[in-house]
């Protein structure tokens, strides 16, 4: 039986896309290494059951509630495989002493391109034209030029800056809105910081890339997509938390906004969604981070966080 001085337990099904590396990082460290065996999401009985004995636990999106930490009894370190903690009861960690990590920076790029790649099918209607010929119609919808159009930023953060710089090198007059301007950046790359009910006025593309937190959630309200330039898109490639989905919805059906792209909505997955019946709405399966270098990028810094955190040694990405 493996020892609660070495086990640690890995959650997500898809670490094992990122190859061999990651879990070799902490073998030959010594540690045990034991996997999620069922490929799919797990009660939290069976949570409980596989985190016996262990002391560390790299965690994807599973909830990890008080409940199980409670039972986990040996466990010091939670990894967790992604960029957000919502899923972490985070005020037992801190009353166990319990390291929680996680793993910025590792998916701006696939979320960027992600972005890029939805406002470029709503511009041009990429995905209902694709349908239509599957469906044996032969409809060629008139979309609209990206160059010279101005593209507003909603949270220019570590992702926001992404697409900035893939925005600017498309021919896109880029405006930005964050609570803390990075103005170095600005002027590195010739975006524009200006207040949020500007940018929603003049911008043809609105994308959000907001961090979750209690200011941030509902941010677009029913009033501010009023506020939204007439004909314009919005795209959300981060949380659905961030939106009042009823009005986007009322938006859309009114004509008032041209279009739609969503990487997540609310529930998932969105079966009988209002939006299911609109033409103009692009949805994705939660795929912002869902490339192979993103996946290798998190899980091998998932494995070093764990290994570190084990150690002692210091982990830039501890949640505080």
């Amino acid at each position: 039986m493996t020892t609660p001085a070495n086990k640690i337990v890995i959650m997500p099904a898809i670490f094992t896309e990122a190859g061999d590396e990651p879990i070799k990082v902490l073998q030959k460290a010594g540690y045990e290494v034991v996997q999620n065996s069922f490929r799919r999401d797990l009660s939290e009985e069976e949570i409980v059951g596989l985190l016996d004995g262990a002391i560390a636990l790299i965690v994807g999106e599973e909830p990890i509630s008080r409940r199980i930490m409670e039972q986990a009894r040996h466990l010091k370190v939670i990894s967790k495989f992604g960029v957000t903690v919502d899923n972490i009861d985070m005020d037992m960690a801190r009353e166990r002493g319990i390291v929680v990590a996680y793993t910025p920076g590792a998916h701006q790029v696939s979320v960027a391109e992600l972005t890029i790649a939805l406002m470029l099918g709503l511009a041009r209607s990429i995905p209902r034209m694709d349908l239509d010929i599957r469906r044996q119609k032969w409809v060629q919808p008139t979309g609209i030029e990206i160059m010279g159009k101005t593209m507003g930023i909603i949270g220019v953060g570590q992702c926001g800056k992404e697409v900035a710089k893939r925005a600017v090198a498309i021919g896109m007059n880029v405006l930005g809105f964050d609570r803390h301007p990075d103005e170095k950046f600005a002027d590195q790359h010739g975006i524009e910081y200006v207040l949020a009910d500007q940018l929603l006025k003049e911008s043809d593309f609105v994308t959000i890339h907001l961090g979750l937190g209690p200011d941030t959630v509902g941010f677009l309200t029913r009033e501010r997509v009023r506020r939204m330039k007439p004909g314009a898109f919005l795209i959300n490639a981060t949380r659905p938390e961030f939106i009042d989905e009823d009005a986007v919805y009322e938006a859309l059906k009114a004509k008032r906004l041209r279009g739609v792209a969503f990487d997540i909505l609310t529930p998932e997955p969105p079966l009988g969604h209002l939006f299911l019946e609109l033409d103009n709405v692009i949805m994705t399966t939660r795929a912002g981070s869902r490339t192979e270098e993103t996946v290798q990028r998190q899980a091998q810094m998932a494995a070093e966080n764990a290994l570190a955190a084990l150690q002692g040694t210091a982990i830039s990405s501890v949640v505080p």
